[in-house]
């Protein structure tokens, strides 16, 4: 099917039927396929950004917009809130807009923070796998981790350097690997589809349960338990199986 017909489908009557096809079809693709982005081997992020720019760099997508919404009902205004892995700070953009934050954002691509400086927004360049008071001293009332501490080999010891510096709260967001669809991938033969354009994006994995009792060795309170993503009412009746995304916030229980 080419572009041009798709793009007539869209806008033609009978586009909700399309749109409701085309999802169930990337579901079921995403069940027995791998991704077109797939590229085994190790990931430059300014590459990332770059290929990102000419599909809408700097805007949330429906994903992306649904988590930015929790993570601004989490908040309050005029709260000092860092972003680490602020990427194209389209989340850090939108929560200044809608909650009047004092917002601040680190990440590793150069690219990134030159674009988010662009947009007026106040980022650094700063590399979390390095010790995180190489690059902020100053407590902050939240501190945002979205989608990020899947991606790190010793998370663990990125939230205990945060622990101090985070007067309210630690936001973080991630995928659950128990999501029905990870399960049924499973059960097919191929591991939970978790990545765009390599398997080495994601380091560590969490379902529901194990992320909780993760929190807790870690001595962290759940103040709240976000379900954003997944099958529409069953993922806030069986989170557990039918989200396939989390919000938290987690806070010091040292």
């Amino acid at each position: 099917m080419t572009n041009s017909f798709k793009q007539q489908l869209r806008s033609s009557a009978l586009r909700p039927g399309y749109l409701w096809m085309a999802k169930r079809y990337r579901t079921l693709r995403r069940l027995f396929a791998y991704p077109d982005t797939a590229h085994v081997g190790v990931v430059d992020y300014d590459t990332y950004w770059d290929n990102k720019a000419q599909t809408g760099l700097g805007k949330l997508s429906p994903w992306r917009l649904r988590r930015a919404q929790v993570f601004t009902s989490l908040v309050n205004a005029g709260d000092r809130v860092l972003d680490l892995g602020v990427g194209d700070g389209a989340l850090l953009q939108y929560m200044i807009e809608h909650r009047q934050i004092q917002g601040y954002g680190l990440d590793v691509s150069p690219k990134a923070v030159e674009f988010c400086r662009a947009q007026g927004l106040a980022v650094d360049l700063a590399d979390i796998n390095r010790p995180i008071t190489d690059f902020i001293s100053q407590p902050y009332d939240y501190i945002i981790l979205s989608e990020i501490i899947e991606h790190l080999p010793d998370p663990e010891s990125l939230l205990n350097s945060l622990r101090p510096l985070a007067t309210k709260g630690i936001i973080v967001s991630i995928p659950n690997t128990g999501f029905y669809q990870h399960r049924l991938r499973l059960l097919f033969g191929k591991f939970p589809l978790q990545w765009v354009v390599t398997p080495g994006e994601h380091l560590r994995f969490w379902t529901r349960t194990d992320f909780r009792w993760w929190a807790r060795q870690l001595d962290f309170d759940i103040a709240r338990e976000v379900p954003y993503e997944g099958t529409p009412l069953l993922k806030g009746v069986w989170s557990g199986l039918f989200a396939a995304a989390f919000v938290y916030l987690l806070q010091n229980n040292r």
